[in-house]
């Protein structure tokens, strides 16, 4: 668009569109009168050569080609040229030669422009295989074609000899009564067109601010986006249109975004919890480790072996623990990055389950707590990573035996394969459970309730993270169920093994 135009050129969508209708409907109008205007010509060009066709033939009738000249006489053809114009002024005659050349006249010569006239109108006209009207041309004003009539004369042997070629609607009486004609069709049709086109401005004007509602609901709504309230939504706008499509969209991208920051906002809180979690776990073993060497390295002579074996275990187990940390640090990474990929094999999930159980048994003894696997039946093979399942088992079965106190039991149970054609594997424990505010957080990141913190300092919070990532890759989820007082269980399933299963090695 051009400066200047831009510069009246209204900026708002609704303005635009009023202006666009008024353009619209002025030149509707325009193109119409115009229409109208050509349309009332023609038809009164039609109606005149209707009612004027034979005038021609019956002018010729009194008009006789003389047998020795061959020629109509003078004053005989002026005699009938001037009764002709004395009954009807408008029209004008000549004899046209068979080449279209101008004989004579019912006009002063000095009026006549042309010496010669197309015949292609004249043929037309006597074939009577066109639509009327059919315009000639006029050889006083020759830029101004006109309706006419014209028939063909004969000599007394039969001969064609000339045309009789009369023009229409040229005189005075004639144009009033086309003017009067055309004026009275065309007000009428002009103040119908004008209550019409009011009628269609006043309506459209009305009814572009209510569809442009849906535009300005639309525009808020992502102004309230722009501006950082993520809970907007675009509403008011029905389904079943492009703008209901338009709103569908921008509230499912909103809703979108609107997770997308509780997820960054979530993220950021977990970063910053992980931090702070790491460095409180890194600070304690390292801070036991720096004062005990430093202890043995200032008072070696002071300390008895039994004192110095001490130092050194507890060196050893805060070393441990470290270790663990940052290895299962890495190897969380490693399962969130999907750097860890299952080698799936077939293997009996009873000598695993039964495996894992034997491992921990000692440590389940020194607990003072009963550790089983129990199955029913024959349980089919599965297909999974044993490896890794195995970490799982194990991971789940310290966390249960780190929360049993003595006295309690903790189970393995490998259920008979489900609809699914999954076998699923359950660990039951009857320690004091999860509390339904921390049951939701157990499986994130370095997550102890302040309960488990103040009974235990051995748990790191990644065991159940380590356990539901692996679970994942293996296409199912950790869940877990609890009631406070009663205990805890884990439940995850591993896919049935079928002979055609492909294998990974």
């Amino acid at each position: 668009m051009s400066r200047g135009l831009s510069r009246w050129w209204p900026r708002g969508l609704q303005a635009r569109l009023s202006v666009l209708l008024v353009l619209l409907v002025l030149a509707v109008s325009g193109g119409y009168v115009l229409l109208l205007a050509r349309s009332t010509e023609k038809y009164l060009a039609e109606d005149l050569q209707k009612n004027n066709r034979l005038l021609a033939a019956s002018v010729a009738e009194v008009l006789q080609i003389d047998e020795a000249t061959n020629e109509i006489p003078q004053p005989a053809l002026r005699r009938t040229f001037d009764a002709a114009m004395t009954i009807n002024p408008s029209i004008k005659l000549y004899l046209v030669g068979l080449d279209g050349r101008i004989l004579t006249s019912s006009a002063a010569p000095r009026e006549v422009k042309l010496t010669r006239i197309p015949m292609a109108p004249v043929q037309a006209f006597l074939a009577g295989r066109q639509p009327l009207p059919i315009f000639g041309a006029d050889p006083r004003n020759p830029a101004v074609a006109r309706p006419f009539s014209v028939v063909q004369l004969h000599t007394r042997a039969g001969q064609p000899h000339c045309y009789l070629y009369i023009t229409l609607g040229g005189g005075a009486a004639g144009d009033e009564v086309a003017s009067l004609r055309q004026s009275y069709i065309l007000s009428t049709l002009l103040r119908t067109l004008a209550v019409a086109a009011a009628v269609v401005l006043v309506v459209g004007l009305l009814l572009i601010p209510l569809l442009t509602r849906s535009l300005r609901r639309l525009q808020a709504a992502v102004r309230g986006l722009q501006a950082g309230d993520y809970t907007t939504r675009v509403r008011g706008i029905g389904a079943g249109d492009e703008l209901g499509e338009l709103a569908a969209t921008f509230n499912d991208m909103a809703a979108r975004t609107e997770q997308a920051m509780h997820t960054l906002q979530s993220n950021d809180r977990l970063r910053r919890e992980l931090v702070a979690n790491i460095s409180h776990d890194l600070r304690t073993p390292l801070a036991s480790i720096e004062g005990y060497t430093e202890t043995i390295l200032l008072r070696q002579h002071l300390l008895t072996d039994a004192e110095r074996q001490q130092y050194l275990q507890t060196i050893l187990h805060n070393t441990r623990s470290l270790k663990r940390l940052v290895s299962e640090l890495f190897e969380l990474s490693k399962l969130e990055a999907r750097q860890t990929v299952p080698r799936p094999e077939p293997f009996s999930v009873t000598e695993l389950v039964q495996d894992v159980v034997l491992k921990l048994a000692p440590e389940a003894r020194t607990r003072a707590i009963s550790l089983e696997a129990r199955w029913e039946g024959a349980v089919p093979f599965v297909c999974a990573d044993v490896g890794l399942i195995e970490r799982v088992l194990q991971n789940l079965l310290d966390n249960a035996l780190r929360y049993t106190p003595a006295g309690g039991a903790v189970q393995v149970l490998v259920a008979a394969p489900d609809e699914r054609h999954r076998v699923p594997l359950l660990v039951r424990d009857t320690g004091r459970g999860i509390a339904s505010h921390d049951l939701p957080h157990v499986f994130d990141r370095f997550y102890r309730s302040d309960q488990v913190r103040e009974k235990t300092k051995d748990g790191l919070g990644l065991g159940l993270a380590i356990a539901r990532k692996i679970i994942l890759l293996h296409e199912d989820d950790l869940t877990v169920s609890s009631t406070e007082g009663s205990g805890t269980c884990f439940t995850f399933s591993l896919p049935v093994y079928a002979p055609g299963d492909e294998v990974l090695r």
